[in-house]
């Protein structure tokens, strides 16, 4: 729980529909980026929709009396989840989007997006070593800056804890300075930065549990 009107629980695949629209309206380094894709569902596909429905997930989402307005999923163990990802989730969406053509550097949006359906980026193993499992996290603006985003972690937390996980990891983009600030005033590190990739860049934050 956090404030009397917001309501914390477990995800239930009923909430695919919701997850969804937060992974775009946060898709653009935690803003709106509705502008940016043809299809509505390539972020949720790769960052939420799978935690809802594959198996061994932690997730939760947080309601008021308007609907879902933010969630926390993950995994206890990364390594078994990009195992099930690539086994049960991606043959389907690889069938549906082709993998894009020419340089990446002219790719839009969307096609950034097909090339990780087909070639998902395995965590960096001294990041997933020290920090087994790991979480995502995305609000809508009507939940932020009411307790919303510490409750979803709280909770998440503590079910991990019960799963015997002993740490995790959040991977921030690099200009999402507002997701950072959370991270790390939650108790989380910044453990690794990765500037390569330009405006999809990642900061690695881990945190002991």
């Amino acid at each position: 729980m956090t404030e009397k009107s917001v309501n914390v629980r477990q995800a239930v695949e009923a909430d695919l529909g919701a997850v969804y629209e937060i992974c775009l309206k946060t898709g653009d380094a935690g803003r709106d980026a509705e502008h940016l894709f043809e299809d509505p569902k390539l972020v949720g596909h790769v960052y939420g929709a799978p935690y809802l429905v594959l198996e061994g997930c932690i997730s939760f989402v947080a309601e008021d009396e308007a609907g879902v307005l933010g969630y926390a999923v993950g995994a206890p163990d990364t390594r078994s989840y990009e195992k099930i990802l690539v086994s049960e989730w991606l043959p389907d969406l690889r069938s549906r989007y082709p993998l894009p053509g020419g340089p990446s550097d002219d790719w839009s949006p969307d096609e950034h997006y097909c090339d990780l359906i087909h070639n998902p980026r395995p965590i960096p193993e001294e990041i997933v070593r020290e920090f087994p499992a790991h979480i995502h996290m995305n609000l809508l603006q009507r939940a932020r800056g009411r307790g919303v985003g510490s409750a979803l972690l709280e909770a998440w937390v503590e079910a991990a804890r019960q799963e015997q996980v002993r740490a995790v990891h959040a991977g921030v983009s690099a200009t999402n300075l507002a997701g950072l600030k959370f991270w790390t005033s939650r108790g989380f590190t910044s453990v690794r930065e990765d500037f390569s990739r330009g405006k999809r860049s990642t900061i690695w934050c881990g945190r002991m549990l």
